[in-house]
């Protein structure tokens, strides 16, 4: 009677630590086969949030902010990890897996053209350019810039 109730622990030891590493696999920054992005597209829910921070973008074209509308990611049934909840840039990052989530991915997102070169339908051309800022320092990072907690991303598209 003792060997089959020592198995019978030892089994559901086994279990319960299959389990344990299951779960702890999508969580606490461990990382899914899924690359950046599809972790910035797909639909999560706050309960699943591992990594949060909150970086904030604000855009300029010819000297005028533009606005990043509320909700930009929220669906009615979920959000994705990258959203907005009002319009005055704060991105809120809520990912199930800590990830470098990118300035690129917020705009796949958003489902807005941005590079180098463009930012919405504004083209870089002789007479303009796009110019981006982290915390007032430019950068040539552009969409590749990494979202970092209370960054000021700035875009700029101006006159040269």
């Amino acid at each position: 009677m003792k060997k089959n109730t020592w198995l019978v622990i030892g089994i559901i030891v086994l279990v319960l630590v299959g389990i344990w590493f299951a779960s702890a696999s999508t969580r606490g920054g461990m990382k899914t086969d899924r690359t950046t992005r599809e972790v910035a597209l797909a639909c999560t829910t706050d309960m699943a949030t591992e990594f949060h921070i909150h970086p904030v973008i604000a855009i300029y074209v010819n000297g005028e902010q533009q606005i990043i509308p509320a909700n930009v990611g929220i669906k009615p049934s979920c959000m994705t990890a990258l959203h907005t909840h009002t319009a005055d840039g704060l991105i809120h990052v809520e990912s199930p897996e800590k990830r470098d989530f990118t300035v690129a991915d917020f705009f796949a997102v958003w489902e807005k053209p941005f590079s180098a070169t463009q930012i919405f339908e504004h083209v870089a051309d002789g007479t303009h350019r796009v110019r981006m800022t982290v915390n007032g320092v430019d950068v040539d990072t552009f969409e590749n810039t990494v979202l970092v907690d209370n960054d000021l991303i700035a875009i700029y598209y101006e006159t040269i």
